[in-house]
């Protein structure tokens, strides 16, 4: 018995020894995050354009096509949330901001939301999202008094121990080619928008929409918003509801302040096979021909 509780013990203590240097490591970690929060840290001040938005843009919209003076603090998975409260962290201190461009995806609106409590949130990446915001981004979500806890609650992955830096000097992080199983992967149903949950969640996207357009429109900084361009076995699942859901935001976003939309979602341009990464991301010969066409359409 005393033998057990001995291993026990010691093997108590290795655990927790794992866990404290999990803990203390991870902040430690360079990936795109800290490069992100780096840049925004030291170069702020000379960004004339910030591009906001999750991997639609990080991954599928190439920032120098735009000119000089671009940054892109698009992020893989990112919820409106982070967008608006980065935001809000950066523009009084961008002295030369003259434009915010913010990728808005079809179904986000829908199903994407951080009203929900931990375990409504069925998805692991979610908790390794709000985990790495706290940790190199200083933004925190919730006021949990263990949240600084990662490995308890979730929130330390290997993902997230072993995240490296992949993004170039302006935040893009391109992808090539296609995806194994491309027409399918990122794909959705066409009920995404009658989800439990909907209403609550398109309510709570306009207020953090609304929130960005007040931000820019204080600062005399013009607010983009565009809905990237996605295959067509992604757009056959697109119901002209959600299209309608998404005007109607916009609309109730313009009612209040300025705001400049396009939707690209099913833009004939767009169409060829060749530059998706897969149905709903453009790959790198994708993200030029977006970037061009932006760059075009609203004359920057």
């Amino acid at each position: 018995m005393k033998k057990f509780l001995q291993i026990t013990v010691i093997g108590l203590v290795v655990f927790l020894s794992l866990c404290a240097f999990a803990e203390f490591y991870q902040p430690k970690v360079t990936n795109r995050y800290s490069y992100k929060h780096e840049y925004m840290e030291k170069q702020r001040g000379g960004i004339k354009t910030l591009i906001l938005g999750n991997s639609y843009m990080e991954n599928a919209f190439n920032p120098k096509i735009l000119g000089d003076s671009i940054f892109e603090l698009a992020m893989s998975g990112r919820w409106i949330y982070y967008d608006y409260m980065l935001l809000g962290k950066y523009i009084s201190d961008m002295d030369n901001l003259q434009t915010v461009i913010f990728g808005m995806g079809y179904a986000h609106p829908f199903y994407q939301s951080y009203h929900l409590s931990d375990k409504e949130r069925t998805s692991s990446f979610n908790a390794h999202e709000i985990y790495m915001y706290d940790k190199f981004l200083d933004i925190k979500y919730g006021n949990s008094p263990i949240q600084w806890l990662g490995l308890y609650r979730g929130y330390i992955t290997l993902r997230s121990l072993c995240d490296t830096c992949s993004c170039d000097s302006l935040g893009y992080e391109k992808v090539e080619g296609q995806s194994s199983n491309w027409t399918e992967e990122h794909n959705i149903t066409p009920n995404v928008i009658e989800g439990p949950l909907s209403k609550d969640n398109i309510k709570e996207y306009t207020e953090y929409l609304k929130g960005m357009a007040y931000l820019c429109h204080l600062h005399n900084v013009r607010f983009i918003v565009i809905t990237p361009p996605c295959h067509a076995s992604y757009i056959v699942n697109v119901r002209e509801e959600g299209l309608e859901i998404l005007h109607k935001m916009i609309e109730t976003v313009r009612s209040d302040y300025p705001i400049e939309y396009y939707n690209y979602l099913q833009d004939k341009e767009f169409r060829a096979d060749s530059i998706y990464y897969n149905c709903s991301h453009l790959n790198s010969i994708g993200a030029d021909m977006f970037a061009l066409r932006v760059k075009k359409d609203f004359g920057l």
